[in-house]
């Protein structure tokens, strides 16, 4: 009786791994049979738009269904991420998100509603984009040392802009006030958008972006960059240093942007993303669309993200902590 009872469980075993297999198989072929929508964790008009509109448009194509994109960047960015973390681990609600929604939220709140390293699946890193110290055509300094020295001279005199309290470009002008023991003081916008605006119009005269929010500012001679924050210069703008050779050694900010899905996700939805992820990352159009703004195209696998994300968390946690940004 034993042995019959062993061959029915051996029976069982294999035949529901014939299953799993088959409905993996039948996923990756049928997926996906509706729109998908990416949620955004700012706000329209910034770099993360860019992206993910840009994304939505290649991936479109290659999965065969149109993609919407919304826009949540309420809470830098937590209402978004937990509105995710809920959503069916189906693959058509998934996050693109600029990096300090997973790396310096988790340690600017004490109560956001989703845990970083448990609630998503990681997908794939897009794309990293190098962070560029801006200045209104108005400020008397073209160097990060004349910019230190003008800080000096008058303290709190010169103010410089954010997307928002604990986003990364807040955090990264904190640490470069922290590292140069300069008295420069934050202005919180809502998005990219308004902070270049103001900046435009003078009322501003220094914040941490991306090339891509700044470009037509630098071009009409209303902005000018100063350094690139990241630790290698731009291919872009190849003559211009970055901080940490102007004098502040060891100054480091940069951005990555990447696609999330809700926990669980299944590897066969996984493999059809990553697919088209990677089809998409050679794409002429895409290509033309990145690079002119500054961006390194990465299509990485969900193990280099992850990675990133543990990387960056660390490094963060570490700075406001020293700075002491905090949110209630």
């Amino acid at each position: 009786m034993r042995h019959v009872f062993a061959a029915v469980a051996s029976t069982l075993v294999v035949l529901f791994a014939y299953c799993v297999a088959a409905n993996e198989g039948l996923a990756q072929e049928t997926y996906p049979t509706k729109p998908i929508q990416f949620v955004v964790t700012t706000a329209a008009g910034g770099a993360n738009d860019l992206i993910a509109r840009t994304v939505a448009n290649r991936l479109s194509e290659l999965l065969k269904q149109p993609i919407v994109i919304e826009n949540q960047p309420a809470a830098n960015g937590n209402v978004a991420a937990s509105h995710v973390a809920q959503a069916p681990a189906d693959g058509y609600t998934l996050m693109i998100v600029v990096d300090s929604t997973m790396t310096i939220n988790p340690h600017l709140y004490s109560n956001i509603p989703y845990n970083v390293f448990q609630d998503f699946t990681p997908i794939s890193l897009l794309v990293r984009a190098p962070v560029f110290l801006i200045a209104n055509s108005g400020v008397k300094a073209n160097t990060v040392q004349e910019l230190i020295s003008l800080a000096k001279a008058s303290p709190g005199k010169l103010n410089y802009a954010s997307s928002g309290v604990g986003t990364q470009l807040h955090a990264g002008m904190e640490l470069f006030k922290l590292m140069t023991n300069t008295d420069i003081v934050h202005v919180p916008y809502r998005s990219t958008t308004s902070a270049i605006a103001d900046m435009l119009g003078g009322r501003i005269e220094l914040t941490l972006t991306s090339l891509s929010s700044a470009k037509a500012g630098i071009d009409a001679g209303k902005l000018k960059a100063l350094a690139v924050a990241s630790s290698e210069r731009s291919p872009l703008t190849p003559g211009l240093p970055t901080i940490a050779e102007s004098g502040v050694p060891g100054y480091n900010v940069s951005s990555w942007f990447g696609m999330f899905g809700p926990a669980n996700l299944a590897p066969a939805v996984m493999d059809r993303l990553s697919s088209a992820i990677k089809q998409m990352s050679v794409d002429p159009r895409f290509v033309a669309a990145m690079v002119p703004q500054g961006m390194s195209i990465v299509a990485g696998s969900p193990a280099e993200l992850r990675e990133a994300m543990r990387a960056d968390s660390k490094k963060w946690a570490e700075v406001i902590k020293r700075v002491g940004i905090t949110i209630n």
